[in-house]
């Protein structure tokens, strides 16, 4: 695309998290079950990591938290991003 973004956020979630995550979220999905799940985060993993890994210098949120605690953390996130964009001091 040839653009260069400002911030990418990359929510770092153990497999065996994402994988109870999918299996609770009771969508209805018939894509959601124990057998292809693992199929489709070893396709997503390999599509993603080569963009992972290009970014990687800007950190990862940890994403098997809470909801509550990577909420905050993606706030304070998009604060830091603000006032660096805007030339503020960081306020809570």
């Amino acid at each position: 695309m040839k653009i260069e973004p400002a911030l990418v956020l990359f929510f770092h979630c153990p497999e065996e998290e994402l994988t109870r995550r999918l299996l609770n979220r009771n969508q209805g999905r018939i894509d959601d079950n124990i057998d292809t799940i693992p199929k489709r985060l070893k396709v997503y993993f390999e599509s993603t990591l080569p963009v992972i890994h290009h970014y990687s210098s800007n950190g990862k949120i940890d994403a098997g938290r809470s909801i509550d605690e990577v909420f905050e953390e993606v706030k304070r996130v998009f604060l830091q991003l603000e006032c660096g964009i805007m030339g503020n001091s960081v306020k809570e």
